[in-house]
């Protein structure tokens, strides 16, 4: 079942004459979708699901490819359906994962699969790879059995069976660690620390200095720190590693025998 936001297809629900997706505010079947399925997951405008067959559907907006299926016309495009992903033949689909603009699945032998479109190296592939319509396998990984997949914005976090972590993507503000830099703290958070000033002018400053970032940031796009391959996060090497979650730009790992006091937080 699915409700909320359909504007984008992410429900999988029928939409209207105009090409435009209901929004459903009670708890809605999908029928389009096989009887057998046993996992979701759910992007940000894109939904997937796994089968107990090992097979992986997807629906919802396809802009970044993130359904693993070629564009079509608006006037042909069924973004709403559910529509069995090709590509997997050779892997049964264990898990599946998504973010804004990547899916990713894991199969029954450990791999790790990934479809989408991310400049800032989401997709874990090699130097400047930004897109993959269809299935592909995240070579530097061979070798390790992937328990759980975490996605962020731009960054992601894979966790081995054998309590390994990786990470890759944008790495700016710490999302993954110290990845040979130093830990820095925010320029904003630089500006008001060193700067005494009333109320309103520190107000005026943090506002201009907000802007500065925002332009500086457009012009500097094409050279955003960015791991392109998956690599291990050596701090946490001496650590098991049971659980892993990634936010919008930080990440969170839990530790050791699921105690509190182990969660280690990487956030700027």
């Amino acid at each position: 079942m699915s409700f909320g936001d359909g504007s984008q297809g992410a429900l999988g629900l029928a939409a209207s004459p105009m090409g435009l997706g209901f929004d459903a505010y009670e708890p809605t079947p999908i029928t389009g979708l096989p009887p057998d399925v046993c996992g979701v997951a759910a992007g940000h405008y894109h939904s997937l699901a796994v089968t107990s067959q090992g097979h992986v559907w997807a629906w919802g907006r396809n802009s970044e490819s993130q359904l693993g299926r070629a564009h079509l016309s608006l006037r042909l495009e069924t973004w709403n359906e559910p529509q069995k992903v090709e590509g997997l033949d050779q892997v049964s689909v264990r898990s599946a994962f998504a973010s804004g603009v990547v899916s990713a699945v894991t199969g029954d032998d450990g791999s790790l699969w990934v479809w989408g479109k991310s400049k800032r190296g989401q997709l874990g592939l090699g130097k400047d790879i930004t897109e993959a319509v269809l299935p592909s396998r995240v070579e530097a990984l061979l070798g390790h059995e992937i328990a759980k997949v975490s996605l962020g914005w731009g960054h992601a976090l894979a966790l081995t069976k054998d309590g390994k972590l990786f990470g890759w993507g944008y790495y700016a503000d710490g999302r993954l660690g110290k990845m040979g830099k130093s830990l820095e703290t925010s320029p904003l958070d630089s500006v008001a620390g060193k700067v005494k000033l009333a109320s309103g002018e520190k107000s005026n400053l943090m506002i201009e200095a907000a802007e500065k970032l925002v332009l500086e940031a457009i012009e500097k796009e094409k050279d955003m720190p960015i791991i392109w391959e998956p690599t291990l996060i050596e701090e946490l090497c001496d650590v098991e590693v049971v659980d892993v979650a990634c936010g919008l730009d930080h990440s969170l790992v839990l530790c050791g025998k699921y105690e509190l006091s182990c969660i280690l937080i990487i956030i700027r």
